[in-house]
């Protein structure tokens, strides 16, 4: 097993070169294969633990399904800050394509000048979609997929993708989105700013513990010990 996974690993360096020469990191590959492939890893280092036996196969293969289920559905870091700044972000974007219909655009050019002056995720997001339309494909159909590509983004993308095509009433439309969008972001701000009270107190309980036994308790202990058997 030991000798089989030396050669799968160095039959893989080649490709992970190449893909470091062309920029591509391990984080940005799919997400599936990066499931399968921690799956694998977890489910053959289970004989190498516990030995070579018969019934090592089948928990080899319990702790694969296992570990790919829980790691389904566990988001990282970049994902939820990710989404943190697609919904940071969403608002200001709403109200530059409100404007920019308002003042005579159409919508794929509107998304491309929006996608121009945001930052990433969301000005990818947008410049993807105005590309692909300028392409040639259905504008509905684009932006119902950015609203499936995008959870964060699926309002926005559900009601561009329904009232594609209708001018100011989209541009109502958007600034209704882009309310919606603030008071989201408002309240993941309160909840994150609630985190750190709770995230606070075992630290702040690790630090003045020890001082109070020491300062309050142990005085009052040695006093009593003292005039006990002084």
């Amino acid at each position: 097993m030991a000798v089989g996974l030396a050669i799968i690993v160095w039959r893989a360096a080649p490709g992970g070169r190449l893909r470091a020469a062309a920029g591509v990191t391990r984080s940005s590959l799919p997400r599936d294969r990066r499931l399968r492939q921690s799956a694998l890893m977890a489910s053959s280092a289970v004989p190498l633990a516990i030995g070579i036996g018969w019934w090592a196969l089948p928990a080899a293969l319990a702790v694969g399904v296992v570990s790919h289920v829980l790691l389904g559905r566990l988001e990282t870091g970049s994902v939820v800050r990710r989404r943190e700044r697609l919904v940071a972000e969403l608002p200001h974007a709403c109200d530059l394509l409100a404007v920019c219909l308002e003042s005579g655009l159409p919508l794929r050019m509107a998304a491309s000048e929006v996608a121009r002056v945001l930052d990433d995720p969301l000005g990818a997001a947008l410049a993807e979609v105005s590309t692909t339309v300028a392409l040639g494909a259905d504008e509905a159909a684009t932006w119902a997929g950015l609203a499936e590509a995008e959870p964060a983004l699926g309002a926005l993308g559900r009601e561009v993708a329904r009232t594609v095509g209708s001018g100011v009433a989209l541009a109502a439309t958007l600034r209704a989105i882009g309310a919606d969008a603030r008071r989201q972001a408002v309240a993941i701000a309160q909840v994150r700013a609630r985190r750190v009270g709770v995230r606070s107190v075992l630290p702040l309980m690790t630090c003045f513990l020890p001082s109070f036994l020491l300062l309050g308790v142990v005085p009052i202990i040695g006093g009593v010990v003292g005039h006990l058997f002084g």
